[in-house]
């Protein structure tokens, strides 16, 4: 991997960019017209030979109720909403595999997943079905893009892609790859955070041998709650600006910034949560949950908890926005394609549950932001409801480079929805699902179930769009239906491991 020294453009006038001037309400290419050129004065243009840069974000555990351009008013993501303005909207985005490990073998290898069949336990990875590593790192989007002449990078601090050896072999094939410290590996020793400052932001009942090291660890790496210049998502994104410089002079260029907040553990620093929070809050912060059945939190914490995830989602929000400035001050929007999108969410409470379980496969958990912008911003503003999901971006984003996709991929090309049309395959349902669950949906029902087909719950969207009443046991044939449609087009029964 290219490990060479950072070649960074003259200094930028910084006045209005176009990341502000999209926030302050301007949208699509006509008021793009009117903003100044902050580009650097040497040559910006796509590579020699004309083609587009690529620019993926992903940005883990975010909730589209959290996110502002999907209907959330009440959580300020600028930055996102404003790179929606400059595309589509897919409204209807839900990853075929879940969670962290399985949603980026999907993504990268544009392949579905699920079902895990002829999975083994990885003694690296863990004991969860589907959480393996990326079954071919030569067959991923990344690698074709490589292949095709494009400088590959990533910036990345999820502990699984970006530390573990089970991984390496996929790191190896980027031109560069940027790791950085968060909640794996160590920016500051964990003694130097008080135990009473660990005590504050985990309720009482988590404070035991099992969260205490790790929230301790977390907060050294991460600014102890305070600063904000040391959080992950400031330093990743940082990080990713200043390899901006670099992309720019090997263009054409395909990057990938992985950020892995607001997964919790969290810890936002007072003015972020001063956002969200009752000023008059005295309990402990929430900076962890359990996964499951939540009984041990008051209504006063679960609405901390909803304040302590806002302000997270705002944080990273602003942080991204720092990359963005950077990457509009090169005059890189004129020339790359971005994508945007996340692995999961999380649940806050939503039915009794917080963190991630598996029989909990609804939209707070299970459904995603999905954004695309073209460099011309078409479509810009737009929505869409088609049934997008995460082995969809391989495609997508070769065919917005116009770049052949290769036979292995088995995702959807979603670019014809920047020009108005629908991609060439018609998605009347999606499925996936998260360990020994599955879950369908369509216009009218979602049914989750385990893969024997147990444990079945169905939901009427167009009675019920929140998903709080099952139907299953009153609507037997059409569940029937609708679990013999999943084991159709997922080839025979599913897995189901002890």
């Amino acid at each position: 991997m290219d490990t060479g020294s950072q070649l960074r453009c003259p200094a930028v006038d910084t006045r209005l960019n176009r990341r502000r001037f999209l926030q302050a309400g301007a949208t699509g290419a006509a008021g793009a017209a009117l903003l100044p050129n902050l580009a650097c004065s040497t040559d910006n243009r796509a590579g020699s030979d004309g083609r587009l840069n690529l620019l993926v974000l992903i940005i883990d555990s975010l909730r589209p109720d959290h996110v502002g351009c999907y209907g959330s008013p009440q959580v300020q993501t600028p930055t996102i909403d404003a790179l929606a303005s400059r595309g589509v909207r897919l409204n209807r985005a839900y990853p075929e595999a879940m969670v962290t490990v399985p949603a980026r073998r999907s993504i990268f290898s544009a392949r579905r997943i699920f079902p895990f069949r002829h999975w083994t336990p990885n003694e690296e990875i863990g004991t969860s079905p589907g959480w393996l590593p990326i079954d071919d790192p030569q067959r991923t989007f990344t690698t074709v893009l490589k292949d095709q002449g494009y400088w590959t990078a990533q910036v990345s601090d999820n502990p699984f892609l970006a530390f573990m050896k089970a991984f390496e072999p996929f790191r190896e094939t980027f031109d560069q790859w940027r790791t950085i410290v968060g909640q794996s590996g160590y920016y500051e020793e964990p003694e130097s955070i008080p135990l009473s400052v660990v005590k504050h932001w985990l309720p009482p009942i988590l404070r035991d041998e099992r969260y205490m090291p790790g929230m301790r660890k977390y907060l050294a790496n991460s600014g102890g709650g305070v600063d904000e210049e040391e959080t992950v998502c400031a330093r990743l994104y940082k990080d990713a600006a200043d390899l901006l410089d670099r992309a720019r002079h090997r263009q054409p260029f395909a990057l990938t910034v992985d950020c892995f907040d607001p997964h919790e553990p969290w810890s936002p620093p007072p003015k972020y949560l001063d956002m969200y929070g009752d000023p008059g809050y005295k309990g402990p912060e929430i900076g962890v949950t359990q996964y499951g059945f939540a009984k041990y939190f008051t209504e006063e914490q679960f609405r901390r908890l909803h304040a302590v995830y806002a302000a997270e989602v705002t944080l990273t929000d602003h942080w991204l926005g720092h990359f963005m400035d950077r990457f509009y001050e090169l005059g890189l929007d004129e020339t790359t394609a971005i994508v945007l999108l996340s692995d999961h969410g999380y649940l806050l409470g939503e039915r009794g549950y917080t963190g991630k379980v598996p029989s909990q496969l609804h939209p707070e958990l299970a459904q995603v932001p999905f954004v695309i912008v073209h460099p011309e911003d078409k479509a810009a503003g737009e929505t869409s409801q088609y049934f997008a999901s995460t082995h969809d971006v391989g495609p997508t984003v070769l065919s917005l480079l116009d770049i052949d996709r290769p036979d292995w991929m088995e995702g959807v090309d979603l670019s014809p929805l920047l020009d108005g049309d629908e991609p060439s395959e018609k998605r009347e349902f999606h499925y996936g699902g998260m360990y020994n669950r599955f879950y369908i949906r369509t216009d009218e029902n979602v049914l989750i179930g385990d893969n024997r087909g147990m444990e079945r719950h169905m939901y009427d969207l167009r009675l019920d769009p929140r998903e709080l009443e099952n139907i299953e046991p009153h609507n037997r044939a059409l569940s029937d239906e609708l679990y013999r449609q999943v084991l159709d087009v997922a080839g025979g029964p599913l897995p189901y491991y002890e």
